[in-house]
C-alpha cells in the first residue's frame, strides 16, 4: 500500500477545484491499471466538488507507477469556474507520496487509544456489517484519524498507525515555526517552478 498526498497548499478555490478534478482523473488511472484506490482522509473546502487535501492509498502492482506520476508541481490551466471574467488562468497544486513508515515506528502503541465502529462509505455488505473501522486517538497529544477503507480491523488499525505518524510529524514541524514556512515557500515554489504535469480545461485533459 502506497499513500498520496493531493495539495491545493495555500492556493484559493480553483487549485482545491483541480485537486477534486485530479480525483477523478487518479480513479480512471488505477482502474485501467487494476489498482485498488480509496480516500484516506479528505479536506474540503467551501465550494462543492473542491477538496483543500486528499490522503489516497493505493494497493496493487502498479501503485508507485501510478503515484510517480502524480507526485510534483501540478498546474491546471482554465477560465476560474467560480469567479467569473477574472483573469488568472494558472491554478497549482502537487502530489507527493507520504511516507511514514519510520516515524510510525517509533511511535509507542501504548500511547495510542484505539476504538472499532462500523464502516460508514460504501464499502460492501461485509464492511457495514462488521465493526472494521478503527478509530486512532494519541492520548498525549490528543491526535486522532480514523480509517475504514481495509476490510479488517487489523489492517485499518496498521494504516491508522501510519497517519498518526504522518500527522504527528507535522505537528512537530508546525510547533516548530517550521511547517508555515515551508507552506508558503513551496506555495512560491509552485507559482515559478515547472509544472511535472499540465492539465487544461474543465475536462482536465493534458
Amino acid at each position: 500500500m502506497i499513500l498520496l498526498q493531493l495539495s491545493a497548499g495555500q492556493g484559493p478555490d480553483e487549485c482545491a477545484r483541480a485537486v477534486a478534478l485530479a480525483l477523478g482523473k487518479i480513479q480512471q488511472d488505477c482502474h485501467r491499471a487494476g489498482v485498488r484506490l480509496d480516500i484516506v482522509e479528505s479536506q474540503p473546502c467551501k465550494q462543492k466538488c473542491c477538496y483543500q487535501s486528499l490522503i489516497l492509498s493505493l494497493e496493487g502492482d502498479a501503485s508507485l507507477s501510478v503515484v510517480e506520476r502524480w507526485s510534483g508541481n501540478l498546474l491546471w490551466i482554465c477560465q476560474s469556474p467560480f469567479r467569473i471574467g477574472h483573469k488568472r488562468k494558472n491554478w497549482f497544486f502537487s502530489g507527493q507520496r507520504i511516507d511514514a513508515g519510520l516515524a510510525a515506528s517509533e511511535l509507542n502503541e501504548k500511547d495510542i487509544i484505539f476504538t472499532t465502529c462500523r464502516a460508514s462509505g460504501a464499502g460492501g455488505q461485509h464492511v457495514n456489517k462488521t465493526n472494521s473501522a478503527v478509530r486512532a486517538l494519541h492520548s498525549p497529544t490528543g491526535l486522532n484519524v480514523r480509517v475504514e477503507t481495509e476490510r479488517s480491523q487489523h489492517a485499518n488499525k496498521k494504516l491508522a498507525i501510519q497517519l498518526l505518524a504522518y500527522k504527528l510529524a507535522e505537528q512537530e514541524k508546525k510547533e516548530a515555526s517550521v511547517l508555515n514556512a515551508n507552506r508558503r515557500m513551496t506555495y512560491h515554489q509552485l507559482e515559478r517552478g515547472n509544472p511535472v504535469r499540465i492539465f487544461k480545461g474543465e475536462q482536465f485533459k493534458e
